[in-house]
């Protein structure tokens, strides 16, 4: 029989009980179906209660608001307290290891870690992976306790099995750089090498970091330049930091080189310390370098660099100063009053004129002229001797309704007497609010020019009732007016009234000579040499030479007076020096006698002076020689 006839006989057997048949396999399958649906929902109850009792507990809320509450208050021992109440119970959730970690370094350093790692241990299900593991690495790198950090590390890939992962080495580096351990770091690296591993861009900076901490100039040098390798961006921050501490150790230059050649972009600020640390060396050559470097790169100028370089350029009276400060004021840079007195006290030191000018223009236009101005400005006409501009500044200071204080009427009646203007001395004396001894030397001195002899004794009187300490100086001053307007009889008396209260110094008894020497009073003066040892003050090259110009001036020149002179002085010890060679040479144009010429060059072979070392002795000699045919010694 063939397959489908026996197909067609079944189906007709059948055909009357489809009905029957059909209702009996629909009520078959969902019997089926009704017990199927009670199995699973049986089976899912049952892994529920397994899966609830694998999931640890969670850690009781009210100590986890303890726990953080103390925390934000600083008090780490309540932490801990709170901590070891539910830390049996329940492993710590992440957020809050920190926190626990945190106060044990602070707290109980040497023992955090065997109680971290009996915690960690018991509940390893919940706290074994690489967040926890970096959570409490951080915290106790940060400590400085390399100790429990390196116990740390070990456990967690010893007994929690935790792989290491990038973040957990930047963190180990971290640490190891932090206390300056640069070994360990370098051990690590070899490490990351072998387990084909990079550091991150982290991890160099961390690096960094740790070493900038301990001032370890190669060190954070060797990073920098690896980053660098690996074009990796540097933080400018820690370029910068690099710098400060290089300049610190007086490494600026070398510092500057090894940056420049590995083609690292100085950012403003380390261009700055850097510039400051030229000034503060005066090393205008690296500043210039720095300086082309930073506008070869379009780098702008902060205000410290600027400063640095003015001062720099002033110091030696370059003209670029002038083109650095015009550009500060194109810039909008605020240039300071302080800056502005900083400035014209070096261009007095150098008598830089031209960019004082500029500098008291600028402040003219800006907001007016201050008294520190202008007494900065003061400073640099008298340190370029021009005295009668610098008087000329009163007149402005009065102008603008500024009061000069008492250290300028000081310097204002000095400036006036050395240029003559002792009216004007005299006027400022009266003004001013106060007067000390200098101020009163200095019209005593203004009586002198006008050899007024008077006057200055009646400024004596005036120094003498002010109730300003009156000492030697002033005496010797007036003395020296007596001396200089030829008036010995008052000079005299003046050295009697000095012995009747106090006792007259070497400058007392050579001011004396200088009178007598000047009147040719030779006798006289010997006489004083005499005084003068009676009274405890041994002569000195003032002394000798004093009277030894006046022995060869008077007349045709008394040479046998001078050469006594010469014994005398050598015989007290006393040098000859070049103003004794000088008197001498300049003798020689008198005297024919080649008795004396001989004398006088031997003088100066037995005096050992450096000639050239002296222009006036320099060309005194060569007259003389050329005068008298010496031709052997030019």
């Amino acid at each position: 029989m063939t397959p489908v006839a026996f197909l067609e006989i079944t189906s007709a057997i059948m055909a009357p009980m489809w009905v029957e048949l059909s209702f009996l396999v629909f009520f078959v399958l969902g019997f089926g179906f009704m017990r199927m649906d009670r199995f699973v929902r049986n089976h899912s109850k049952r892994n529920k209660k397994w899966t609830e009792q694998l999931q640890p507990r969670m850690f009781d809320a009210r100590l986890r608001k303890t726990i953080e509450a103390e925390a934000a208050s600083g008090k780490q021992e309540a932490v801990l307290k709170a901590w070891r109440v539910g830390r049996n119970s329940a492993p710590t959730p992440p957020e809050l290891m920190e926190l626990v970690v945190q106060a044990l370094m602070d707290l109980e350093p040497e023992a955090a870690a065997g109680e971290l790692m009996e915690h960690l241990r018991k509940h390893a299900v919940a706290l074994g992976h690489s967040r926890i593991a970096c959570g409490v690495l951080n915290i106790v790198a940060r400590a400085g306790q390399i100790h429990t950090l390196e116990n740390l590390w070990e456990f967690f890939q010893r007994d929690l099995h935790i792989k290491p992962t990038c973040q957990m080495y930047d963190i180990l580096i971290a640490g190891f750089a932090s206390v300056g351990d640069e070994k360990k770091v370098a051990k690590i690296f070899e490490t990351l090498k072998e387990s084909r591993m990079k550091l991150t861009a982290r991890g160099y900076s961390l690096t960094i970091k740790g070493f900038l901490k301990n001032n370890m100039v190669d060190a954070v040098l060797k990073q920098l330049l690896a980053m660098n390798e690996q074009i990796i961006h540097i933080p400018p921050f820690a370029i910068v930091q690099f710098v400060r501490i290089s300049c610190e150790a007086n490494r600026a230059a070398e510092t500057f080189r090894a940056l420049t050649e590995a083609s690292i972009t100085l950012p403003p600020e380390a261009v700055s310390l850097l510039l400051e640390d030229c000034a503060k060396h005066r090393d205008l050559e690296l500043a210039i370098r720095i300086e082309a470097l930073a506008r070869e790169v379009k780098q702008p100028l902060l205000c410290g660099a600027y400063d640095a370089l003015l001062k720099l350029n002033t110091a030696v009276g370059n003209l670029h100063a002038l083109d650095l400060f015009e550009e500060m004021q194109t810039a909008g840079i605020r240039i300071s009053e302080g800056l502005c007195v900083g400035l014209l006290s070096r261009c007095a030191a150098c008598k830089f004129l031209r960019f004082a000018e500029a500098i008291v223009k600028f402040c003219h236009a800006r907001q007016g002229m201050t008294i520190a101005v202008y007494s900065a400005l003061m400073k640099v006409y008298a340190y370029c001797s021009m005295f009668d501009k610098a008087c000329d500044l009163y007149d402005q200071i009065c102008a603008d309704g500024l009061e000069p204080d008492a250290m300028m009427y000081g310097c204002l009646m000095k400036f006036s007497v050395e240029c003559g203007r002792t009216k004007l001395s005299r006027e400022l004396s009266e003004r001013a609010p106060s007067l000390d001894i200098q101020n009163y030397m200095s019209l005593i001195r203004a009586a002198g020019r006008d050899r007024d002899v008077n006057r200055a004794f009646s400024v004596l009187e005036r120094l003498r009732v002010s109730g300003v300490p009156l000492d030697i100086a002033a005496y010797n001053c007036v003395l020296d007016v007596c001396v200089s307007a030829g008036d010995m009889n008052r000079a005299r008396e003046l050295v009697d009234e000095i012995k009747s209260i106090s006792t007259p110094d070497i400058i007392t008894y050579n001011t004396l000579m200088k009178g007598y020497c000047s009147g040719s009073d030779i006798k006289g003066a010997r006489a004083l040499l005499k005084e003068m040892e009676e009274a405890g003050h041994r002569p000195n090259d003032v002394s000798y030479n004093c009277l030894l110009n006046a022995s060869v001036s008077s007349g045709s020149g008394n040479f046998h007076q001078a050469w006594e002179t010469i014994a005398m002085m050598e015989k007290a010890g006393v040098a000859v020096d070049h103003y004794t060679i000088s008197i001498m040479m300049k003798a020689l144009k008198k005297v024919r006698n080649q008795k004396d010429v001989n004398q006088a060059l031997q003088l100066l072979d037995r005096a050992g002076l450096d000639v050239f070392a002296d222009e006036i002795l320099l060309n005194t000699v060569l007259e003389t020689c050329t005068r008298h045919r010496e031709t052997r010694r030019l």
